[in-house]
């Protein structure tokens, strides 16, 4: 039970720090450029928490991003699940890889969520960004993956977070 709430508590932390970072008001040079904190977050869970981290989770994440940055509720919910799927479909290959090996898959990840968003974004009506605007953070967030997952690697090694 203690495990469970422990485990619970640090996955809400950093869920929470990583909304934030992906809300703050930034210059728009910036603002192009943002890493998707919240999605390196929610792929690190699912990485790392197989059995207790899952498609329903990542939906749950995604509505709170959507809710908090006031974007079409779902959209990030439905990209959440679906890149949450992918990785619990192929969980055995990619735990296998080493961080450079995952650093290289990441972006495509990305892309895929990006790609959704600008596709469902067109549906609707809205504008659609230019190629800088959904292109940097990808390469971005590819950029600082090896990082995050060093860091929430370390915060789980501390408090004794693991998929057990």
């Amino acid at each position: 039970m203690m495990t469970f709430l422990k485990r619970l508590i640090i996955i809400l932390i950093t869920f929470g720090i990583s909304i934030v970072l992906d809300t703050i008001s930034m210059p728009n040079f910036f603002e192009a450029i943002r890493p998707n904190w919240t999605t390196m977050t929610m792929l690190f869970w699912a990485v790392k928490l197989r059995k207790h981290f899952g498609v329903g989770s990542a939906w749950l994440m995604g509505l709170l991003l959507d809710i908090s940055k006031s974007f079409v509720w779902g959209l990030h919910g439905f990209t959440f699940a679906l890149l949450c799927y992918i990785v619990k479909r192929y969980y055995p290959r990619i735990r296998s890889f080493t961080l450079p090996e995952q650093t290289i898959l990441i972006p495509f990840l990305f892309a895929a969520q990006s790609l959704i968003t600008i596709w469902v974004n067109g549906i609707l009506g809205n504008s659609t960004p230019s190629f800088t605007h959904w292109v940097m953070p990808i390469v971005v967030s590819s950029l600082f993956w090896p990082i995050l997952n060093i860091l929430l690697n370390e915060i789980c090694e501390v408090f004794g977070i693991n998929d057990k």
